[in-house]
């Protein structure tokens, strides 16, 4: 078992262990300071958001290769300030070309249709999720909340629900099993913890 109180250095050794609770606790730890640090590079909180999430599932992605570090926390800024700067030094190329060249309309179609795809996938996703919800209790919905669209600490949470702060990360622990269980059942081609891609769905469903 991971303590919230363990160090965020024995995380990253979880982490790179396979322990999901592990992300869970950096998310906990680091999401406010990544945040405010990524919002010296952009106005747009939304991108910075969706920056640290993609930060994190490349971080569950590669955890058996993850590297030593000395420095969890200058790492995951790092890596966010890489992120941040590579997506906007793409975006000013999407508009350099966009002004320099002329799509013809074979590509335009293409690229719509991948357009559609994209966007499907992610309505399927979030309407799975949405039926997943279904089947967590009021308690777990309403600490879900809590957790991942009001961006409360454990401690926090238990002060308002009344509970202690082992059992308010018991509650959302066991919501978030649930929701992967029925979005993943076993057998399920891939990655079968998908925790990272169902906080990024929460945040969306709660958006």
């Amino acid at each position: 078992m991971l303590s919230g109180n363990r160090h965020t250095d024995d995380a990253w050794l979880q982490l790179k262990a396979g322990n999901e609770k592990a992300l869970l606790l950096l998310y906990d730890n680091h999401f406010l300071g990544l945040l405010n640090y990524g919002s010296k590079f952009t106005a747009s909180k939304e991108q910075v958001h969706e920056c640290i999430t993609q930060v994190l599932i490349e971080l569950w992605d590669k955890r058996h290769t993850l590297p030593e570090v000395e420095n969890v926390r200058s790492y995951l800024l790092t890596c966010v300030r890489r992120k941040l700067l590579a997506e906007q030094e793409a975006s000013k190329l999407r508009e350099r070309n966009h002004l320099t060249y002329t799509v013809n309309e074979d590509a335009s179609e293409v690229s719509y249709e991948q357009l559609l795809i994209e966007n499907q996938t992610r309505a399927d996703q979030i309407s799975k999720l949405k039926a997943a919800f279904d089947k967590l209790t009021p308690r777990q919905k309403e600490l879900l909340k809590m957790k991942y669209f009001d961006d409360l600490s454990y401690e926090e949470i238990a002060i308002q629900a009344g509970i202690t702060k082992r059992t308010a990360y018991n509650i959302i622990h066991d919501g978030l099993k649930i929701l992967r269980e029925e979005l993943y059942p076993p057998g399920t081609e891939g990655n079968p913890n998908h925790l990272p891609l169902i906080i990024a769905l929460l945040a969306v469903l709660y958006s």
